[in-house]
């Protein structure tokens, strides 16, 4: 690559010496139930199967009714699944709530980690309470959490509900599941569907469940027909109807393991951080070392370069406006949840393809130029820390380009830097592509490391 591209690469980072604020306390949260968006991405391959000890009476239950086969499985769980709830400072108003259920015979309850996010990196702010069925309440510690999985342990001393049996077996396609939790305000409940086999575009593994799943129900079990543990209700799609995900129960057991002793106040932020840092390193592993190309009007640019990044495209084709446009886009869907309103490790791409035969050469460059000044990133103050960017004209493959390159870094994860690149053609008066990559919560060298294939894959073909 010339020497100007790799002075426009790494002249965003001259300023990062600077010292990033510790992250403000966060104000008080109004009561909300906890939902979660989805992050859909590869998936590995299943472990072994582990044979199941049915209760007794499940080969009848198999043969119930559908309505007695729920209300059963419900009956039967009611005792091992307790409600979370979270509250701030000494408030007796919940700021959040969700689901958990015993797994052992130690008192030791999973939840999702979004469920008790704000407790482990707010732990002087929040507390944790538990609801059980039978009217019982006291306070709870979280004991080990998997960030990635979205998975946390709690506990509370002299509480010991009997534990649910874990499936680590991922259910066939079309087999009878249930979901059980609390949602919104409505008290326990039960829901039934169909387990649907394991997302195939995701980078940790989701199963697909169709069956209702509401806010609050959020680190509840996810039973299969014998009443099994298959996995953790996790999240839903916003808006869409009876799509919703689990994480699989195989995930479970190594969280258990760890979870020996309270996590310290000191320690917890930087558990997160260490497995925020290890999750972006593995979704780059996913990336080849010639990223995958696509050729659009005279451009070759980056396409979907793994399974998990999905892409799609749209644009103008009305020959009577004097500007057409195409447009590609492409998300990895890798972000992790962090906390409410901050999720990290997520990447992205967007291609606009801009041409005309109507503009001269002054007002394509204006439109470009107001194509390329969109922004599209996110990010409250209390996350990060302020941008800092430089640009160049740079010599790429076959054409020059104005870049642009951005950074900034996390001020409660200060390993991890928010990475933006802008790139726009302007070799040619009436075609240009403007081109943007964003990396959230990334480690430097590697993200800039990224952003050096992303530009030697661009291309021009005359």
């Amino acid at each position: 690559m010339p020497k100007t591209a790799a002075v426009a690469l790494f002249a965003a980072c001259l300023s990062l010496a600077n010292y990033c604020a510790p992250a403000e306390t966060p104000a008080k949260a109004p009561a909300q139930t906890s939902v979660h968006s989805p992050t859909i991405n590869q998936t590995p391959t299943p472990e072994t199967n582990v044979a199941l000890d049915n209760e007794g009476g499940d080969s009848e239950l198999l043969t119930q009714p559908v309505s007695n086969a729920a209300r059963i499985r419900l009956d039967r769980a009611r005792d091992s699944v307790v409600q979370i709830l979270g509250f701030f400072g000494d408030s007796k108003s919940e700021a959040f709530h969700g689901s958990g259920f015993a797994a052992n015979d130690n008192g030791l309850i999973v939840t999702n980690y979004h469920v008790v996010a704000e407790a482990v990196l707010y732990p002087k702010q929040y507390r944790l309470e538990y609801l059980a069925f039978d009217g019982s309440t006291g306070l709870l510690r979280v004991y080990a959490v998997d960030v990635e999985h979205d998975l946390a342990i709690v506990k509370t001393a002299g509480f010991t509900p009997p534990p649910l049996k874990l499936r680590t077996q991922i259910p066939n396609k079309g087999e009878r599941a249930y979901s059980i939790g609390f949602p919104l305000s409505l008290g326990l409940t039960i829901t039934e569907g169909v387990a649907n086999g394991l997302v195939e575009s995701s980078l940790e593994q989701r199963i697909y469940y169709s069956g209702a799943m509401n806010g609050g129900m959020s680190g509840g079990p996810a039973l299969d027909a014998s009443g099994a543990v298959y996995g953790v209700n996790v999240s839903v799609f916003t808006g869409k109807q009876s799509v919703s995900f689990v994480v699989p129960a195989k995930h479970i057991a190594p969280l258990l393991a760890r979870a020996a002793q309270p996590i310290k106040a000191a320690a917890a932020r930087e558990q997160v951080a260490t497995q925020l840092f290890a999750h972006q390193a593995s979704v780059f592993a996913t990336v080849p070392a010639q990223i995958a190309t696509q050729k659009s009007s005279s451009f070759t640019l980056p396409d979907k370069f793994a399974p998990n990044v999905e892409c799609n495209s749209d644009g103008s084709a009305d020959p009577s406006k004097s500007l057409q446009i195409e447009a590609i886009g492409c998300a990895a869907r890798v972000g992790v949840y962090v906390e409410r309103g901050l999720e990290m490790g997520d990447l992205r791409f967007r291609h606009r393809l801009l041409e005309s035969d109507k503009l001269n050469a002054l007002q394509f460059a204006d439109r470009v130029n107001r194509v390329m000044a969109t922004p599209s990133w996110y990010g409250s103050d209390k996350y990060v820390a302020a941008f800092t960017c430089s640009d160049a004209i740079v010599a790429l493959n076959g054409f020059d380009a104005k870049v642009v390159t951005c950074v900034r870094q996390y001020r409660m994860f200060a390993s991890l830097y928010d990475i933006g690149l802008t790139v726009a053609s302007v070799h040619q008066s009436q075609r240009a592509v403007v081109s943007s990559l964003e990396l959230r919560g990334v480690a430097f060298e590697p993200g800039l490391d990224f952003v050096r294939r992303y530009l030697e894959s661009m291309k021009w073909n005359p």
